[in-house]
């Protein structure tokens, strides 16, 4: 199994100073963008290892009430469910990437306004220049009804 370093950027982590808490467990959260730091996600799948935290775009931004909780208080003093922690966690981790890439902090290359294939529609003559086109089959000057019948529009 290859090894490889994690990922490491100071600027990524501090994306969290002042920013609102993206877990916001009810009934945890502090709801104070000054206690909010940049939580890690623990486990091996995020880049976790013997004496290093996971990657540091693995995780999200979390008030020191909701960090504790993700730290230690879940596997300790659960108040909530398994499937709604992660469901704050996953949350958060998105809530964070889109945080970062609006300001611009990760870049993402983004689709254009328009997609190549979107060609622009060109302007219409004005009626008075336009073709003339004949042959369509009815009379304007006459109106057909339901019922089959025609009578002179006037």
């Amino acid at each position: 199994m290859l090894k490889e370093a994690p990922i490491r950027s100071r600027k990524y982590l501090n994306g969290a100073n002042g920013s609102p808490c993206t877990f916001m467990a009810p009934g945890i959260c502090n709801n104070d963008p000054s206690t909010t730091v940049f939580a890690h996600l623990n486990g091996a799948a995020f880049g976790k290892g013997a004496a290093h935290k996971a990657h540091d775009i693995a995780g999200l931004d979390a008030c020191s009430a909701c960090h504790a909780y993700i730290d230690v208080g879940h596997g300790t003093k659960p108040q909530m469910t398994d499937a709604e922690f992660w469901w704050h966690l996953l949350r958060g981790v998105v809530l964070t990437m889109v945080n970062r890439t609006r300001r611009q902090i990760v870049i993402v290359p983004l689709d254009p306004e328009h997609l190549s294939h979107d060609r622009p529609v060109p302007a219409r003559k004005p009626k008075e220049q336009r073709a003339k086109i004949s042959g369509r089959g009815f009379d304007k000057t006459k109106t057909r009804h339901l019922d089959g019948s025609v009578s002179d529009r006037g």
